[in-house]
């Protein structure tokens, strides 16, 4: 039986804001799952060695395709089309999109990196709920790791996602002594890619100047606050010269040490020369091609053998596997990531080896495959968005009758899914069977629940803007299709509906 993990930490995001826990986790060195639940939203990060590699996240509007919609990769008739062909032939939404021809294998690797970063950063804005990280390792095996450096990660999340209010409140843990530049501070610095301004605005960090004082610049240094929380948070400046615990730590009184990597590298250091290759080698791109199938495939299907393999061809096709992602088949240098990824693989080989060797561990494979098979069928997920599906398309017919039912259908199946609220509160509202003024309170309502609990879901925001604009609330509406815009800078929606007011973006 396995061993449950350790719960290393627990507790509310009120009191421990989101850049606070990857920063102490960061410190601690911490490998495990950082499990955040709010307003029935779960989003959960993994962290390795301290460092973010991957990030789970029950919404919808966060999932592969929503996210390359969003970033103009694919149309929405191509989201549409993807959903569509993982509903009949049960593939994952990746791909279904590489077998539509809308993404390459390479595409998709760099979609799926990128969608994940998104889903860390979009994490920023909890600002309740509970948080529980999990201490272990199991999960390595499962995942899509990506390397996220945790000074640009805190940067983007801080300056991108993270309110002003809950930075007000951390800021507020800082005393008003001086802030002094604390050990390795030039250094470390440079790990936030600073611009020209913020280089120039931490000279005003002379040692002189309280937190307060340094905020005061913020007319010509709209960033100060943000950065200097950063700096704080992460051990780079302190208030009298000592380290802003007050901020930084989890427990009560404790005191969190800030971890100092060297980011220098030595003048003296040799040159190490290439070692000349005789032979043409494989394209990286080959491992990236790989790794991005890799989780979604079976231990049959990696081996790339039928399920009534013998024992000698499982070892034939095992070992031409681990001869086709041999080391000395790619160049000598590879970046560090791709060398990771390229282990990963032969691990996931070894482990599919084992599992399929003899006839006995083949039988008790396939038992385990079609239990997983049959759990997945059942789950609920996939129905609800068979639900939804059926709504959009009775919505663009204009049978807004029918397209309520359907939503009211995946509301019912997944209460926790915030996009199912947004359609079923613009549907009603639409329903001309329905009284006008309940229609409207009842609309907002539900579109109100789906921001609260994504507050970074553009639809929301542009229905929400055109009930408010049908209500006459003008001021309302225009502010809903900024923050449409502020969400998804390629939301057409929104910005159609600003460009014909004449305002600025």
């Amino acid at each position: 039986m396995n061993e449950a993990p350790k719960i290393l930490i627990e507790g509310e995001i009120s009191e421990h804001a989101v850049p606070r826990l990857l920063n102490y986790l960061y410190d601690q060195g911490a490998t495990g799952r950082l499990v955040m639940l709010q307003e029935g939203v779960n989003k959960t990060i993994h962290v390795i060695e301290g460092k973010p590699v991957n990030v789970d996240s029950s919404l919808r509007d966060e999932t592969l395709g929503r996210h390359l919609v969003k970033q103009g990769k694919i149309t929405e008739e191509g989201f549409q089309k993807g959903v569509e062909l993982m509903l009949s032939e049960g593939l994952q939404q990746g791909a279904a999109l590489v077998k539509l021809g809308l993404l390459g294998p390479k595409d998709l690797y760099k979609a799926v990196r990128d969608q994940s970063l998104q889903k860390l950063l979009t994490a920023f804005s909890f600002q309740e709920g509970q948080y529980r990280f999990y201490e272990e390792v199991e999960f390595i095996s499962r995942i899509y790791r990506f390397e996220f450096p945790l000074q640009m990660a805190l940067k983007l999340g801080v300056y991108q996602y993270f309110p002003e209010p809950l930075l007000n409140q951390e800021l507020k843990r800082v005393n008003d002594q001086p802030l002094i530049p604390l050990e390795g501070f030039q250094d470390r610095f440079l790990a936030f890619e600073p611009d020209d301004a913020e280089k120039e605005f931490v000279f005003l960090i002379d040692g002189n100047k309280s937190l307060v004082e340094l905020i005061n610049f913020e007319a010509s240094y709209p960033f100060a606050r943000k950065l200097l929380y950063l700096l704080l948070l992460c051990g780079l400046v302190g208030p009298g010269g000592a380290t802003a615990n007050s901020l930084r730590a989890i427990g009560a009184g404790e005191e969190t040490e800030a971890r100092v990597e060297s980011l220098t590298v030595c003048a003296d250091a040799p040159e190490v020369e290439e070692e000349a290759e005789v032979t043409i080698k494989e394209s990286p791109d080959k491992i990236i091609e790989f790794y991005i199938q890799l989780k979604g495939k079976n231990y049959f299907e990696l081996l790339a053998i039928g399920q009534d393999a013998d024992d000698a061809r499982v070892e034939e096709c095992y070992r031409a596997r681990l001869g086709e992602f041999a080391r000395d088949r790619f160049p000598a240098s590879v970046e560090p990531e791709l060398e990771a990824k390229l282990e990963e693989i032969n691990t996931d080989v070894i482990k599919a080896y084992e599992a399929l060797r003899s006839a006995e561990r083949r039988q008790a494979y396939l038992e385990r495959l079609k239990e997983k098979t049959e759990q997945k069928k059942s789950a609920s997920p996939l129905t609800a968005e068979k639900f939804l599906q059926d709504g959009i398309k009775s919505v663009r017919s204009r049978d807004y009758a029918n397209a309520q039912k359907m939503f009211e259908q995946a509301v019912a199946l997944s209460p926790n899914e915030p996009e199912y609220y947004s359609y079923l509160g613009w549907t009603i509202f639409c329903n001309e069977a329905l009284d006008a003024d309940e229609k409207a309170q009842l609309a907002k309502e539900k579109i109100s629940q789906a921001i609260k609990m994504n507050p970074n879901m553009d639809s929301a925001r542009v229905f929400m803007g055109k009930i408010l604009q049908a209500e006459g609330d003008e001021k309302g509406a225009v502010r809903e299709f900024k923050m449409a815009l502020k969400c998804n800078p390629n939301c057409r929606e929104a910005r159609r509906e600003l460009d014909n007011r004449g305002i600025e973006k």
